[in-house]
């Protein structure tokens, strides 16, 4: 099955040479089976991090993952894939442009140590002589040469020759800047049994697995109730469920993330069914950044009661005084549960009460 992963340049790199490797706090990699999710997951992570968004194309055998790793540790539901644990780097199809050729004596700096997979307090420093010579180099290779791609596996050799005491006893394919120790070559392989289970959470991968809508729900609130840090990536798993049950719990509990991404929500911000319109509104109103206040406005907006509901829900999220013209929607809504939350949020701030 072809599988899309979104991550940043630096972490692509690193994947390249040693695989998937869950990312603390999370104990899974993840991956989608539609690009542009991977692109949006990406662009995240990509503007915390100040780096660039990458998208990696693999290939995995799902059914040959579950026979090693077990069926709980391989989860595919909704184009969301996620295994508990490493990932080897031979599923990559494609990083096309994946690498943009650092120059200064930092990159460089950045580039060898990950290579070598070495902290930079334990690397090459950018003041080290052979290094400030590849620079030289690399700066002097692009600039003569601007129309010619300068391959890694070239750059990798010259650091050879001036970084020597750094490549001791290492063995890197110049093609996939794959890197093996000598010395670690015994290094037992990804066939060791993974992390145990926490009883709860293995609770709630069974749970999830159930024909019971009720007991879908009650496996999502179990992974949030142990504070999975991939909630987020859970919760979208079930978001075309066939059970409305199921999607509207999944966007409540999306509420409570400490993140979410905004485009995946949006088409259910559209649905027919009111419920999960206004579970979706809610969530987008919660996550949507610096779209917030429309969202909160166009759930604010909406004929059906229950969606105006949903949205003044999450209204303890703003500010009142910084967003007047949400607070006197819900302030004048003609529902008076409505109007009693905004009132609460509001009293002793300059805001008048509705007169019907």
């Amino acid at each position: 099955m072809v599988v899309y992963h979104g991550t940043t340049r630096r972490r692509a790199e690193r994947i390249c040479e040693v695989g998937f490797l869950p990312r603390k706090p999370s104990r899974r990699v993840w991956f989608a089976k539609g690009h542009g999710y991977a692109t949006r997951r990406a662009r995240q992570q990509a503007r915390r991090a100040h780096d660039r968004a990458v998208v990696l194309t693999c290939e995995v055998n799902v059914a040959q993952l579950r026979e090693r790793l077990g069926k709980r540790r391989v989860v595919y539901r909704g184009g969301i894939l996620a295994i508990d644990g490493p990932v080897p780097p031979e599923v990559l199809r494609s990083h096309v442009g994946l690498f943009d050729q650092p120059s200064s004596p930092e990159e460089l700096a950045a580039w060898v140590n990950d290579i070598l997979r070495l902290k930079p307090y334990k690397g090459v420093s950018q003041r080290h002589a052979g290094l400030q010579r590849l620079s030289r180099w690399v700066t002097n290779r692009i600039t003569s040469q601007p129309k010619s791609k300068l391959p890694p596996g070239e750059v990798l050799h010259m650091a050879r020759q001036w970084l020597p005491e750094y490549f001791d006893g290492v063995e890197i394919d110049p093609a996939t800047l794959h890197t093996h120790r000598k010395a670690r070559r015994i290094r037992a392989s990804a066939e060791e049994p993974g992390p145990v289970l926490d009883p709860l959470e293995e609770q709630a991968l069974s749970l999830l697995e159930e024909g019971s809508p009720k007991r879908r729900i009650r496996g999502l609130e179990l992974l949030a109730e142990v504070g999975d840090p991939d909630l987020f990536d859970w919760c979208v798993m079930f978001l075309g469920d066939r059970s409305t049950n199921v999607r509207v719990a999944a966007l409540h509990l999306i509420r409570r993330c400490e993140d979410g991404e905004p485009e995946t929500l949006e088409p259910l911000a559209r649905s027919q069914n009111k419920r999960v319109r206004g579970a979706a509104i809610a969530a987008l109103a919660r996550h949507g950044g610096a779209e917030a206040a429309g969202w909160f406005a166009r759930g604010l907006k909406d004929p059906e009661p229950c969606v105006r509901l949903e949205t003044a829900a999450v209204l303890p999220e703003l500010e009142p005084a910084g967003h007047r013209a949400v607070f006197e929607l819900a302030l004048h809504d003609p529902n008076p549960d409505v109007v009693r939350r905004a009132e609460k949020l509001t009293a002793g701030k300059g805001f008048r009460k509705a007169t019907w």
